[in-house]
């Protein structure tokens, strides 16, 4: 019992990073029908925005928030230079998106190389309850990303911002027709969305040590949760990062830790053989909650 409690909880920490990746591509998705495969370099700016700060003497909240700043930056820039010309056309910016990976992960490599990067772990302290250690660093990723979601969720949910997304999702020219200014709502959507994988990027270099290919991996686990969840939709992106953290916890502490990913992307290969679209849904334009 107390190794499976352990392993629940480190999977959970490394999934509540893998859920911002989902809850950034389903918000994207979901206003704009585009998958943008380059969500996991936007985390490895993150990441590498947070490291350089570090480095240069400032605390690790301040770095955190100054990833989120940096990335959302980078996130308008490039819907206004790339990305906006191809809402007609998705296809045409997941083409963009697959572009950008390469350009950013070479962006990286010239000026900072491929080399591991890492930061002194922002919190040290280990409680010990019976026979599992609860690393402090661990808890708050978890908890962060908790609150950063629900706060998400009741905005897109409850405001009066959130009601006019979820009208400008369902139907864009009548909500245009309205008064709802929709390509504003696209842009605040990519940049709330690269905003979080910014956020996911400074909390990943806390639990580990990155490189310029680590978004590569995360953001397949990204999608692996938006898909399982159903893609397009928030509350299916949160439940599924929850049971793909319980998963890969169980087969990291059972003696199976090489057949983790397989186990993940496994499981969603099952969800969508059963349910194509999703546990809770998605649609080719998404459904916000």
């Amino acid at each position: 019992m107390d190794i499976l409690l352990q392993q629940i909880l480190n999977g959970l920490s490394i999934a509540s990073v893998i859920t911002l990746i989902a809850v950034g591509v389903t918000l994207i998705f979901g206003l704009t029908g585009i998958i943008n495969f380059a969500h996991g370099e936007f985390l490895m700016v993150g990441s590498i925005v947070t490291w350089l700060a570090v480095a240069n003497g400032i605390s690790f909240w301040l770095a955190i928030l100054l990833a989120m700043i940096v990335v959302a930056v980078m996130g308008f820039a490039l819907e206004r230079g790339l990305f906006r010309f191809t809402l007609e056309r998705p296809t045409n910016g997941f083409i963009v998106s697959l572009g950008l990976i390469i350009v950013l992960q070479h962006i990286v490599i010239f000026f900072w190389n491929a080399n591991q990067k890492s930061i002194p772990r922002p919190l040290n302290t280990i409680w010990e309850m019976g026979g599992v250690r609860i690393a402090s660093v661990r808890v708050m990723v978890i908890f962060i990303t908790a609150a950063v979601v629900a706060m998400t969720f009741v905005a897109v949910t409850r405001s009066r911002y959130g009601r006019a997304l979820r009208a400008s999702v369902e139907d864009r020219d009548t909500a245009a027709l309205m008064g709802i200014p929709v390509r504003r709502y696209i842009t605040g959507v990519f940049v709330l969305g690269s905003a979080l994988a910014g956020l996911g990027g400074g909390l990943l270099i806390a639990l580990f040590p990155i490189t310029p290919f680590t978004g590569g991996t995360m953001v397949m686990k990204g999608f692996a949760v938006a898909l399982m969840g159903g893609l397009g939709n928030l509350t299916g992106a949160v439940v599924a990062g929850l049971i793909l953290g319980i998963v890969e916890g169980l087969s990291a502490g059972y003696g199976f830790s090489e057949w983790t990913d397989a186990y993940s992307f496994g499981l969603m290969i099952l969800v969508l053989l059963f349910r194509p679209n999703g546990l809770f849904g998605g649609t080719s334009g998404p459904k916000m909650a």
